[in-house]
């Protein structure tokens, strides 16, 4: 489910989340996600799908989701979201969601 970070909640069991890296700590594998509403921090089990990641690199990361004091999501697939023309992306999360009002 296509969710903004501030809108993950404790019944949300797996997340789809649009953001930028902001911060990467190698020795945790973990980084950090913002997607202009909040931030997330991501683990990454796999070593490989952390070597790809940079700081910087706008990404959709599709995942398991923990909400305690943050966000935590559980990386299953991250993908490199560098070529998204933003705008009209945001285009279209906004008439998605006026069409969900109707």
């Amino acid at each position: 489910m296509e969710r903004r970070i501030k809108d993950i909640t404790m019944e949300d069991f797996r997340v789809r989340v649009l953001g930028t890296v902001v911060d990467m700590d190698v020795g945790s594998g973990t980084a950090l996600l913002d997607d202009g509403t909040g931030r997330a921090v991501i683990l990454f089990a796999d070593p490989e799908q952390f070597a790809g990641v940079r700081e910087g690199q706008r990404v959709r990361v599709i995942g398991r989701s923990r909400r305690d004091d943050g966000v935590e999501i559980e990386v299953e697939i991250i993908q490199d979201m560098g070529g998204l023309d933003l705008e009209l992306y945001k285009q279209v999360r906004y008439m998605e969601e006026k069409l969900g009002e109707v």
